[in-house]
């Protein structure tokens, strides 16, 4: 019995999760979509504040998105977008493959985006 065991502890030792593999090259997906998009968001000084959008951005495992950017409105925004929709959608897959767990709080929205120091700021009423 002992020798079974053994065998059957050393056979399951070797063993590896199949989907280890994909699941990593998914967050590295998600890690340089995000850079881009912070880059394209990133890209111009925030001087008029009418000049600025924002969208929801992210993926809560409870749902919803985990937060929102601000972008000038000069940039491809369907590109800026696009990425945008990309990465909640990879965060979405990301977090149901893994399990994720999050503080399931509702993200408020931001009503307008103004401009202070250069950057764009949120404000809410």
């Amino acid at each position: 019995m002992k020798a079974f065991i053994i065998l059957v502890l050393i056979f399951l030792g070797g063993c590896q999760v199949a989907d280890e593999q994909p699941i990593q090259v998914d967050f590295n997906d998600m890690d340089e979509i995000y850079e881009k998009i912070m880059e394209l968001s990133e890209s111009k000084t925030c001087s008029n504040s009418s000049n600025w959008k924002f969208t929801a951005i992210g993926s809560k495992p409870c749902g919803g998105p985990t937060g929102y950017i601000a972008y000038p409105n000069d940039i491809n925004e369907k590109e800026f977008l696009d990425l945008v929709e990309r990465y909640t959608k990879l965060q979405a897959e990301y977090n149901q493959k893994n399990n994720m767990a999050s503080d399931c709080m509702y993200v408020i929205s931001p009503t307008r985006v103004v401009c202070e120091n250069g950057k764009p700021v949120f404000q809410y009423d």
